[in-house]
Parts: C-alpha cells; structure tokens; sequence
C-alpha cells in the first residue's frame, strides 16, 4: 500500500539574489541570500512511496521528462537515502495562480513544497523531528531558493562550506517590517539555470559575490530596524547589479525586456510624486513593486494603466503539509 502526503509552499521574493552555483549537483551558491515569502502565489504537491513500476513526476497534469524530472528526483533520492527506502515514487504538483509568468519563483514553492511532501510520506520526521533545516537542504537540491520558501517570512540563505551548512533560517517577520507588494507578472523564454550559468562566466562574478554577502548584511539590519526606504533602495540596486552580471557573461544574455522596463519607469514616477514604492526584480522580466501596507492601493492604481495583469501579496508564511 503507498504511504501519500501533501504540502504546500509558497512563492518567494528574492531580495539579494543569489546567482551562479559552484556545485551544480548539491545547487550550492556563491554567496548568501536573502527572500521573503509570497502569501498570493503558491505550489501543491502531492508525494506517494510505493509498489509503482517506476518513478513518475506530473507537472500541471503532463509528465515530466529530462532536466525537469531529473531535479525533482534529486529531492526524492535524498528522501530515499534519509528513510531507507527502495519504493518508486508518484509525484504530481500544480501551481497556483495557474499563469505564465518566468521570475514567478514556481521552482522554489515546487521545491519546498516536494520536499515537505516527500519527507512526511517517507515518515523520516519519526527518526528527524520536524526538521526545517533538514528540509531546507532536502529543498535545495531541486532548487536554490527553495530552501528559503521552506521556512517562509524574511528568509536568509547561508551559502555555507557544503551540503550539511547551506540552508536557510527565517531573519524577520511582519512585526519587524510589514510591506506589500504588487506582482507584474512577464514572460520571457530563457531558463533559470542560463542565467546561472551566464553569471559564472561574468568578469564582475567575484565583485558580484563580495557586494551582496555585505549587501546581506545590510539588507537584514534594515528588516530587522523596521527602515523600508533603505530596504527598497537595497532591493532595487541588488536587482540592477544581478542583471549587469548576467548581461556581462559570455553571451551576454539580457533578461530585461520592454515591458519590465516600463513598470520600473513607472516605479520610479510614483515615487516621485511621494509614494514609497521600489522595484525588484529575479532571474526573469516579472517585476515585484514593494510598498507600505497603506500605499498599496495607491501604487496598485499606478501600475494598472499599463494593461498588464497584477496580483497583490502580502508576506507569507513556510511551508505546510495539507490533509
């Protein structure tokens, strides 16, 4: 009989991004890192051990093959190896809201919500306890920032020496700093792993990695003293500097497109006229606008005239196994 859990995780922000890996297997990065938790956008996923004829991955309802369903059995391995185990899995995730989007953070929620799945069903919390550091490492082998949306809030990954000290711990809440943020969700076909890849073969690389482990330092001193206009000016150059890296890299890839830049110049408009709003943006064109809780209506209107669909998030929480 299979033994069957379901988790759910949720999307991230990343604030300082990490970019490049110097272990491509373990997914281990230069630098540390530093996101906070969607509570708008999110992954279910559904794990079960058991008597199948061989593994199996679903995405949306279409089985996955090649790198995708490689990544996904990095996570379900580890699970193995942690539990013992020598059944086949059957795996099935969705995302939620079902869009297409690149910079969403999807692989992250997937990670976080796999490894959470896979590690009830495989009953590893009788011989781990419920082990979010664990988890976090479990996570990052599907992807890097998963291990940040396991523990949710203001999240911190430790790039660390090797696999036993790169995960992440929770640095802050909404009782240290509560923002909002608006999502422009974009599209551009060019993967996550590219832009990884483009970064290692940037000039600016090792520059890159000292200005964001200092860039964290700051970053998490202005969460944590409640100081928004420095912690989107943080965001907002930190976005600059991972896209000059990227475009900087062997073949010079360029992950900005017109309409990104559109919703940045009208970022900067508003803030002009005294509303505190600040863009971010990840490995793709999605661009998140951060604000206070009371202009977010505001800066929700702002962004609206430009014909581009929104969500509208506050901070979320980690991950959670569902019944």
């Amino acid at each position: 009989m299979a033994r069957r859990a379901v988790a759910k995780a949720y999307t991230m922000q990343a604030l300082v991004k990490y970019h490049g890996l110097r272990d491509w297997n373990l997914r281990l990065p230069f630098h540390d890192s530093i996101s906070v938790n969607t509570d708008v956008a999110y992954t279910v996923a559904r794990v079960s051990f058991g008597p199948f004829e061989r593994d199996t991955v679903y995405y949306s309802g279409m089985e996955l093959e090649g790198r995708a369903r490689e990544r996904v059995l990095a996570v379900i391995d580890r699970v193995r190896m942690l539990g013992g185990l020598g059944e086949r899995c059957f795996v099935e995730t969705e995302n939620h809201p079902k869009i297409k989007a690149k910079g969403m953070g999807f692989s992250a929620s997937a990670g976080a919500a796999l490894a959470a799945a896979a590690y009830k069903a495989a009953s590893l919390e009788k011989k781990y306890g419920w082990d979010q550091r664990l988890l976090s490492r479990i996570a990052r082998l599907l992807a890097g920032s998963a291990c940040r949306s396991v523990v949710g809030a203001y999240a911190k990954w430790l790039s660390g020496t090797g696999d036993e000290d790169s995960y992440a711990v929770r640095i802050g809440d909404k009782s240290d700093l509560d923002i909002s943020f608006v999502i422009v969700p974009l599209w551009l076909d060019v993967s996550t792993e590219t832009a990884h890849m483009e970064a290692t073969s940037s000039p600016f690389l090792q520059a890159r990695i000292e200005s964001a482990n200092n860039r964290c330092v700051e970053l998490e001193k202005a969460i944590r003293d409640g100081d928004f206009k420095k912690f989107g000016e943080l965001v907002e150059r930190d976005t600059l500097e991972l896209h000059a890296v990227t475009m900087t890299g062997a073949y010079g890839t360029i992950l900005m497109t017109p309409d990104c830049l559109r919703v940045i110049e009208t970022v900067k408009k508003t803030r002009e006229k005294g509303i505190p709003a600040y863009y971010s943006m990840q490995t793709g064109p999605t661009v998140y606008v951060n604000t206070l809780p009371e202009y977010l209506d505001q800066v929700a209107e702002s962004l609206q005239g430009l014909g581009y669909s929104l969500l509208v998030s506050g901070i979320g929480g980690g991950v959670e196994l569902l019944d």
